[in-house]
């Protein structure tokens, strides 16, 4: 009995602490653009200047979500047109740099995890009780330019959240974790800046 009792508080106490950081892939939109803008854009090789990563994971990091932001545009239908480098931009077309100057995700055991799972005899883990937090500070700046340089707006926004998640969530197994809450960041930024006048009447 009192091996048992070892082997089940054992069990109850393999949830350690993570970082990670979330770099998608974030999919494409669940819905087009309310109003599709009607001109081409360029999107310019996204910026990566959080602190907590090695030069090399920056880069590959900046690689994968200016890949993954293009397709995001494209698909989101918020320009008439996507303008792929070494194509020359048209007069009225505009260019997108995005920078993400914070991606940090963390898992942490939930407080109530250990005491809950043991005083309901596991109980706790099936009706899906939470087993971690995930935590969250993600964020972001969209400079819109047209051709010339000139910056037609510029928006930033900001994601930080504690999320609960239990044994039969599908983050709890997730290898890319913070995806769905990339990709909001990504959303609301596209939205703010092709909502501001100078871009949208352009």
């Amino acid at each position: 009995m009192l091996r048992t009792f070892a082997l089940l508080l054992a069990a109850l106490s393999l949830t350690g602490c993570i970082s990670f950081t979330p770099q998608g892939p974030i999919g494409l939109p669940e819905n087009v653009a309310d109003n599709t803008i009607g001109h081409g854009a360029q999107i310019a090789d996204v910026a990566v200047t959080a602190p907590n990563l090695k030069d090399d994971v920056r880069l590959n990091v900046s690689r994968q979500l200016t890949e993954q932001i293009t397709r995001y545009v494209e698909h989101g239908e918020y320009f008439q047109k996507l303008v792929v480098f070494p194509t020359k931009l048209d007069e009225q077309d505009v260019v997108l740099k995005f920078t993400f100057s914070s991606l940090k995700g963390k898992r942490t055991p939930h407080p109530g995890y250990f005491p809950g799972a043991l005083l309901t005899l596991t109980m706790w883990i099936w009706v899906n009780g939470p087993i971690y937090v995930d935590t969250y500070d993600l964020a972001g700046e969209l400079v819109v330019e047209d051709r010339s340089g000139k910056r037609l707006a510029q928006v930033n926004d900001q994601i930080k959240l504690d999320k609960n998640i239990g044994l039969f969530d599908g983050e709890y197994v997730a290898v890319n974790l913070g995806t769905a809450e990339l990709r909001q960041l990504v959303s609301q930024l596209l939205t703010r800046a092709t909502q501001t006048p100078q871009v949208a009447a352009k």
